[in-house]
Formats: C-alpha cells, sequence, structure tokens
C-alpha cells in the first residue's frame, strides 16, 4: 500500500567528493526543511523547479554547510511528491550530519526503490518504465542502455496500451457476445459468436504474445550477459584467451598443466553484447584432490554455459583427452578455437570437428579478431532484428506473465479445436483479461513490487 510518510536518502555514493546529492520526498518536506534552512523559500507551489541557496543550520543556529536547494512541487516532480534536492558539499561528516538534522525533524530513511515507488503509486510511470530506470542504471553495455531508454520512452508505452487496449477490447467483445447468448438466447440483435470466429481472433492474439515474448528474450541477452565457458585439455592456453580478451592478468599462465585450480570469472563488452567469460580447470584424470575439484567445477559451469569455447592446441595431436571433452560439448552452442598458431602444427582435426568452421588465434599475441568475428555472428544470427515499437519485456516476471498469458490462451484455442462449447472458456478468457492488467501494472500485487523495487539502489 502507498505510504504518505515523507523519506530522505543519500542520492550520490556514500564517498568524499565534490558534490553530494541528498534528497526529500513527501507532504512534509517543505515544512521539514524551513526548519534547518535559514534563507527564505520560494512561494509554494509553483509549476517549474526553483533553485534557492543558502546554509543549512542545526538547532543553535550553527552553520553546517552552504548549500544549493532544487525545489520541485507537487504534483510537477518525479516522484509526484512535494522534492527538495539538496546539494552540498561532499565530506561525509557533512553529509551525514545533515541526513541527521532531517531524518530527526520527521522523515524516515527511504528504502530500495521507495522513490521511484512513490512516482508509480502517483501515476507518474508504469511497472514496465520502473524496471527501465533501474536497467538504465545498472546496464552493462550501451546497447543495454539503449533497450533501457526505448522502455522509458512514453511513446513505446503509447504503442504497448495501444496494443493491450486492442487485445482487451477483442476479449472483452468474446465474453460480453457469449454471455449475452447464453443469458438472452432468443435475442436477434446480438451477434452470433462461433466457435471458430472466436478461434481466429485468440490466435491473432497469441502471436503477439509470441512476438513480445521473443523480443524480451532477444532483449535478455544485452541486459544479462551470455555465460561463456572456455573448456579444454590443460595447458592449451585457456586462461591466456581470458587475459586476452579481459586486456588484464586475471588468470595465472604457466606451462606447468594443472594450474588453474578453479573456475575463474570474467566479463568481457563484445559489441554491445556482455559476455561472461568462466576459465576453468583442464579437464583430464585428475592427479590429486584439488586438481580433482577443480575438474568436477568445469564441468558444473559447463553445464549451466549458454555458450562454450572448445580451446585445441595446434602443437598438440589430437588425443583421447580431446575426444572426452568433444563427447561433453558437441550438442551445445560451441565456438572450436585452434589456439597457438605460431607454433609447428601437429594438429589433425577429424571430420566433424572440421564441419564446425574451426576459428584459429593466437592468444599469447593476442592475436584474436578472428574469434570476436565468429562469435558475434553466431550470437546476432541468433538475436535477429531487435526493434520494436513495443517495450521489450525481458525480465522474470514480465516474461512468466507473458508465458502464463500464452499458456492459458492456447488451452481455450486447443478447447476451441475441441468444439468446446464457447460458454465453458468463458471464465478463462476473464482470467486472461485479469493477467493482461497485471502485465501493464494496473493490477498487481505487493509481493511482486517488493521484488521489483528491492533490485533498486538507495535513492532511486
Amino acid at each position: 500500500m502507498f505510504s504518505e510518510k515523507t523519506i530522505t536518502a543519500l542520492v550520490t555514493a556514500p564517498v568524499t567528493q565534490n558534490i553530494a546529492l541528498i534528497r526529500i520526498s513527501g507532504p512534509e518536506t517543505y515544512n521539514l526543511i524551513r526548519k534547518i534552512f535559514d534563507h527564505p523559500l520560494p512561494e509554494y507551489p509553483q509549476k517549474k523547479p526553483q533553485l534557492v541557496v543558502g546554509n543549512i543550520i542545526n538547532q543553535n543556529k550553527e552553520i553546517i554547510d552552504q548549500v544549493l536547494l532544487l525545489c520541485f512541487y507537487k504534483p510537477h516532480s518525479f516522484t509526484g511528491e512535494d522534492v527538495i534536492e539538496i546539494s552540498c558539499h561532499g565530506n561525509l561528516f557533512i553529509v551525514n550530519q545533515i541526513l541527521r538534522l532531517i531524518l530527526e525533524n520527521g522523515t524516515e530513511l527511504a528504502k530500495e526503490g521507495e522513490f521511484t515507488k512513490q512516482a508509480f503509486f502517483n501515476d507518474k510511470l508504469n511497472l514496465i518504465q520502473a524496471q527501465a530506470i533501474n536497467d538504465l542504471i545498472r546496464a552493462p553495455t550501451l546497447s543495454a542502455s539503449k533497450l533501457a531508454l526505448h522502455n522509458l520512452n512514453p511513446q513505446t508505452q503509447k504503442e504497448f496500451t495501444k496494443l493491450l487496449k486492442i487485445i482487451a477490447d477483442q476479449l472483452l467483445k468474446i465474453i460480453a457476445i457469449i454471455e449475452v447468448n447464453i443469458d438472452y438466447p432468443e435475442y436477434d440483435g446480438v451477434e452470433y459468436l462461433t466457435g471458430k470466429a472466436a478461434l481466429n481472433r485468440l490466435q491473432k492474439i497469441r502471436r503477439e504474445l509470441e512476438k513480445l515474448l521473443s523480443l524480451g528474450q532477444q532483449a535478455r541477452i544485452y541486459q544479462e550477459g551470455v555465460k561463456v565457458a572456455i573448456i579444454g585439455k590443460p595447458n592449451v592456453g585457456k586462461s591466456t584467451l581470458l587475459n586476452a580478451l579481459l586486456q588484464e592478468e586475471k588468470a595465472i599462465v604457466s606451462s606447468l598443466a594443472g594450474t588453474t585450480r578453479d573456475v575463474i570469472e570474467g566479463k568481457y563488452n563484445l559489441k554491445g553484447i556482455p559476455l561472461i567469460l568462466f576459465d576453468t580447470a583442464g579437464i583430464r584424470k585428475a592427479k590429486n584432490i584439488v586438481e580433482k575439484i577443480g575438474v568436477s567445477r568445469s564441468q558444473k559451469v559447463l553445464k549451466k554455459a549458454e555458450l562454450t569455447f572448445f580451446l585445441l592446441d595446434n602443437s598438440r595431436a589430437w588425443s583421447q583427452e580431446d575426444t572426452k571433452i568433444w563427447k561433453l560439448v558437441k550438442n551445445k552452442k560451441i565456438v572450436i578455437i585452434i589456439n597457438k598458431t605460431d607454433l609447428k602444427k601437429k594438429l589433425k582435426l577429424p571430420n566433424e570437428i572440421l564441419a564446425k568452421n574451426p576459428v584459429s588465434i593466437n592468444a599469447k599475441r593476442e592475436e584474436i579478431k578472428g574469434l570476436e568475428a565468429g562469435v558475434e555472428k553466431l550470437l546476432t544470427k541468433n538475436l535477429g532484428n531487435i526493434h520494436s515499437p513495443y517495450p521489450f519485456l525481458s525480465h522474470s516476471w514480465q516474461q512468466s506473465k507473458l508465458q502464463e498469458l500464452a499458456k492459458k490462451i492456447d488451452e481455450i484455442i486447443q478447447a476451441l479445436k475441441q468444439e468446446i462449447p464457447l460458454d465453458v472458456v468463458s471464465g478463462d478468457l476473464k482470467i486472461i483479461f485479469h493477467l493482461l492488467k497485471e502485465l501493464s501494472g494496473k493490477e498487481y500485487n505487493e509481493k511482486l513490487l517488493d521484488v521489483i523495487f528491492s533490485e533498486f539502489c538507495l535513492g532511486k
């Protein structure tokens, strides 16, 4: 439930810096600030934000800091409440004194995402836009930030609202005709809806949902990244490849087999697609308990990976170890990489491997452009055209709601194909109508809101 409390938080990071920003939002904002500010405030209320310079003072009228106030007036603010943002010097002793004064005069410390939650309850944005704000803050690449901005765009929301209205109107029309036909079968002035006509309308709705599902799944790759396991037998250059991609010494590189005993993780931006790289221990028959644990962890990472780099050594012949690894990875999405191309070739690949178009690199010399091009081609081939007038519904709660909608419509479609009477499916159609409202945020439960806003940072 929405609370009428006044909240405050430090918006900038809690570190020493040039300027810090403290936000206050709620009905008591202006009454509170008058108690700790020594300069008259602008006339209340106003449509445009106002700037005021003055001093924050304590109860003894001692100056804590000279500050700049940016004053917003309800409903013309981000939260829809009265809001004041205090720009003060970024010394943490000063920041903490000001925060203490604000809290002592009747505010509460804001929780994660609570300012955005106020904005949601005041109809300043919907749930999809609220989620997009957090996505924008946490975007791992420029591509991900562009997707978040697309979801925030009012025009995007306008198009999505229009689509949901068309779907809802279709459902309501079907429900209304069914119920009138049931209640007034003798009345000739009402359209008679056949099962086939209802089926056609529902199949059209189902296709629209499939598009939204697919676009959301594509967007998730840009937002969350692709988990990549670097797999191979010991001493083929897995750690060298990881370091070459990350441009840092993340993993220890040694000519001794079995040097990597644990899984090492790093993040790499491949032209807007975040790759979460896992350098794994070389897979072979372990010679001691520590190496055995490392190999076991490698196999667990391999199971979770969405893409596998199978690394081979150009200077060593194909071995039983390579065959064993190939059997583990051949049914996965895979890039086969031949490393150490500067050394004399001894590797002869089986035809099954050659058919996968291996990429040749020299990780030690950071000659990996061929690998980058191959991975980009593989990933973008599956991404397709990621453009839409509608928002990208990529988060688990959004995908879950879309899947729930699709499943319910599929059940009704199957029922109509079996010529089950329309009045039997009328109740399920009403469920779909409410699921649409939940997707748009017009209907919600507190548990879902808590999940969404708890992922925000403090001060937002």
